[in-house]
């Protein structure tokens, strides 16, 4: 009863509020009005809520495309131990796949050739992982130097020492070709190239140490023979440090390397040692300063040698990243008299400060 009398109240309150001088015609164009207006508002309720979820999915597809394109270090190989991880800002990427990591700060590699039957990149300088997509029909050459990696499809690591390249092969097969001699790389095997020594197995011929011919007799073949095993012992030390290396064991192939200088100071291949262990202090132990005095070692061995020009560019770096400041301007200036056309001059000037 409560119910119905309130019911009452209401309707009557209502009536109270329409305008007397409105017609029933009136009142039913108003409700008309009233409805439709509710209708056009809920159509584009409708659409503005479309539109929203069509702007969402396109923005979950730019991300997606963003993530393919431009963080592609989910879609590579990982990187051997002892590698450092991919600069996935300077990824070079191939059509089909193909991809070229740079994997130090000074790795150049450049897009030589690219055809539909062949491809031709080349590491200036520096260290780069390469991954290569299967084709058997096309040719894919890495050229560092005067040696050429050709690959069908793999995953592989080249390095440049001045004039020395480093390959390793974490998956597939390689052929590496240095012009007198050629030799295959599969999958866990490593050398160096053109090789050191030369003996008749082991990857690319340099697994072993150099034989040492039975010496002639007499005091003078005695010296000779002494000479011949203080030279095979050093050429031992260097490919040994060179396979921790690349094997990613770098304290260990530091120590070897150290042990050459020790024991090998006068030996030719000495300069190769120092250069190569200031690169692994810098680059991948971050003992700058150690770095700097090593690579000022090296000069002093061979000061004419074919290290000399970026043995003084890396160690301009190393004290610039040892904080010796005054050092790193002296010997930047050093290297802008000696090398006044040298390649490393932009490098040297920054790491130098000079304005």
């Amino acid at each position: 009863m409560d119910d119905g009398q309130d019911l009452m109240r209401r309707i009557a309150s209502a009536g109270r509020r329409i305008d007397p001088s409105l017609s029933d015609r009136d009142v039913e164009r108003l409700v008309a009005g009233a409805r439709r207006r509710r209708e056009r508002r809920a159509i584009m309720l409708r659409a503005v809520l479309a539109a929203g979820a069509t702007a969402a999915l396109a923005l979950t597809g730019a991300l997606v495309v963003h993530r393919a394109r431009y963080a592609p270090e989910a879609e590579l190989a990982p990187a051997p131990q002892g590698v450092p991880p991919a600069d996935t800002k300077r990824i070079l990427r191939l059509p089909d796949g193909s991809t070229a990591v740079p994997l130090d700060p000074e790795t150049q590699i450049d897009l030589v050739e690219e055809r539909s039957d062949r491809v031709m990149l080349s590491l200036v300088r520096g260290r780069g992982r390469f991954e290569v997509t299967p084709r058997p029909k096309r040719a894919f050459l890495v050229r560092a130097g005067d040696v050429t990696v050709t690959v069908v499809g793999t995953v592989f690591t080249v390095e440049r020492v001045a004039d020395r390249v480093g390959v390793a092969v974490q998956r597939g097969t390689v052929h590496v070709d240095w012009g007198p001699g050629s030799a295959p790389l599969t999958a866990g095997q490593s050398g160096w190239y053109p090789p050191l020594v030369t003996t008749a197995d082991g990857p690319g011929a340099t697994a072993k140490a150099v034989r040492v011919s039975r010496p002639p007799r007499g005091k003078v073949a005695s010296s000779a023979s002494a000479r011949n095993e203080r030279g095979a012992a050093a050429a031992e030390l260097l490919l040994a440090a060179d396979r921790a290396r690349l094997s990613g064991r770098t304290d260990e192939g530091a120590e070897l390397l150290r042990k050459l200088l020790r024991e090998h100071p006068d030996d030719p291949r000495a300069p190769l040692a120092a250069f190569t262990l200031g690169r692994l202090l810098l680059i991948e132990l971050g003992r700058p300063a150690e770095a700097a005095a090593t690579f000022a070692q090296a000069r002093r061995m061979a000061p004419a040698g074919p290290f000399a020009e970026d043995a003084l560019a890396r160690e301009v770096e190393a004290l610039s990243k040892a904080g010796l400041a005054a050092d790193a301007l002296a010997r930047a200036r050093e290297y802008q008299h000696l090398y006044p056309n040298g390649r490393r001059m932009v490098t040297v000037r920054t790491a130098g400060g000079i304005k």
